[in-house]
């Protein structure tokens, strides 16, 4: 009978603690990821992209720029894949637009996540999503309806005044 309730407790105990051993941010952690919230809704920053991927494999070191200022949004990154239906569009993955159906939410982990829409002059819409890490390191993925997907990774900070090209 006591050999049962050592088991018991033991069980219980081992149990109750294997929440401790979870890895949980820690509250630096959560300090950096709701800076990155905060920056994120205010809508000023940039994402200098370092690295581009296609979906069919193959990527590239790359030094591009996505830019969200207000409504609007400029890219610069680098596109290669399949695209259909572009009668003479190749621009890629480089745009200047304004933003709809922006949305922020943050996870359990403290990633931030931010989705939105790009529409150009030329009836273009890209879909942009971003996971955004508290150490500032950027996940983002784009999309087209007549492109194939690209990801990007890259660092987000505050807006810098670089100026948008013209297409």
């Amino acid at each position: 009978m006591k050999r049962k309730l050592i088991l018991a407790a033991v069980a219980l105990l081992m149990a109750g603690s294997a929440g401790l051993f979870a890895a949980k941010p820690s509250v630096e952690q959560q300090q950096l990821a709701a800076a990155m919230k905060t920056l994120v809704e205010n809508r000023n920053y940039s994402v200098r992209v370092q690295q581009a991927s296609g979906v069919k494999g193959g990527g590239i070191a790359t030094n591009s720029l996505l830019k969200v200022n207000g409504e609007t949004a400029y890219s610069s990154m680098p596109y290669w894949g399949g695209g259909y239906n572009n009668f003479g569009n190749n621009d890629g993955m480089r745009f200047n637009g304004t933003i709809s159906d922006y949305t922020v939410t943050v996870d359990k982990k403290n990633k931030v996540r931010v989705a939105f829409k790009v529409t150009t002059d030329t009836k273009r819409v890209y879909q942009i999503r971003m996971e955004i890490f508290y150490n500032r390191k950027t996940l983002i993925s784009a999309s087209c309806p007549s492109l194939d997907p690209m990801r990007y990774d890259g660092v987000i900070g505050i807006s810098d005044g670089v100026d948008n090209e013209a297409h």
